[in-house]
C-alpha cells in the first residue's frame, strides 16, 4: 500500500512555515481567507524567501468565495503550487477560474448526504478534491471529523475520476491509523498539528511517524 500524501494546512507565522519545511511533508497551506489562521501574500512570500520549500514540496493557497481580481492579487505577490478553493463556488466559478489561471486547482467538498456526487460535477475543471467536515459559520479548521463511513464513496468517486482526494476535518495522531484502513490519496491536517495555537512539530513527527508505519 503506498503512503498517502500529507498536507500540513492553517500555518501562520514565519515559525510554521520554518516547522513545515523542516517537515516530511508534500504540501504546505496558508490560508488566505477570513480565519484565525489568515496569512497576507507579502508575508507567506517573505516567509518562503527566509524557509525555502524542499524540492518535493509545494505551496498550497486556500480560498474561500473569493473572485478572480482576489486570486490574481496573491498570485502577484507569491507564487502558488496549487489553489484550494474551500468555499462553496459554483461549478460554474470553478470553471471560470480555471480558465483564468495557470495554477493547478483543487476543490473542497463539504461532507453532507451524498456530496461525493457534486465531484463529477467539477471534475473536468479542478486537479484534485479535499473532503472536509461541514460545520456551521466555518469553512474549515474546526477540528471536527465527519462520519468516516462514507469516505469509501469520496475515494471511489476520485478514483474513477483520477483526481487526487485528500481527507481532512478533525485528523491527529490519535485516530489516523482509522483513517489510513480507508487508504486515501492523501491526509490534509491543520488543527491537529496545533499546540496553543500554534504549529508542533513534535505534532508533526507523530502523524509523519503514524502513516510510515503502513509503509
Amino acid at each position: 500500500m503506498l503512503n498517502p500524501k500529507l498536507k500540513f494546512c492553517g500555518n501562520h507565522s514565519q515559525q510554521d512555515i520554518s516547522l513545515a519545511v523542516q517537515s516530511r511533508v508534500s504540501y504546505i497551506g496558508v490560508v488566505f481567507a477570513e480565519s484565525k489562521r489568515k496569512v497576507t501574500a507579502r508575508d507567506v512570500d517573505k516567509w518562503i524567501k527566509a524557509h525555502p520549500l524542499q524540492p518535493k514540496q509545494k505551496l498550497v493557497g486556500l480560498f474561500v468565495n473569493a473572485s478572480i481580481s482576489e486570486i490574481a492579487s496573491v498570485l502577484s505577490h507569491v507564487s502558488l503550487d496549487i489553489i484550494q478553493l474551500h468555499g462553496n463556488e459554483t461549478v460554474e466559478q470553478v470553471n471560470m477560474i480555471s480558465k483564468q489561471v495557470t495554477v493547478p486547482l483543487w476543490k473542497v467538498i463539504h461532507h453532507e448526504p451524498q456530496a461525493w456526487l457534486k465531484m463529477e460535477q467539477y471534475a473536468p475543471f479542478v486537479d484534485g478534491f479535499v473532503i472536509d467536515s461541514k460545520v456551521k459559520g466555518q469553512w474549515g479548521g474546526t477540528g471536527s471529523t465527519f462520519d468516516w463511513s462514507h469516505l469509501p464513496s469520496y475515494i471511489e468517486t476520485g478514483k474513477k475520476l483520477a483526481r487526487p482526494t485528500f481527507i481532512a476535518g478533525g485528523i491527529q495522531a490519535s485516530n489516523i491509523a482509522e483513517l489510513l484502513a480507508y487508504q486515501p490519496d492523501g491526509i490534509d491536517v491543520s488543527s491537529g498539528i496545533e499546540e496553543n495555537g500554534k504549529k508542533s512539530f513534535e505534532r508533526m513527527k507523530q502523524i509523519e511517524e503514524r502513516i510510515e508505519l503502513y509503509e
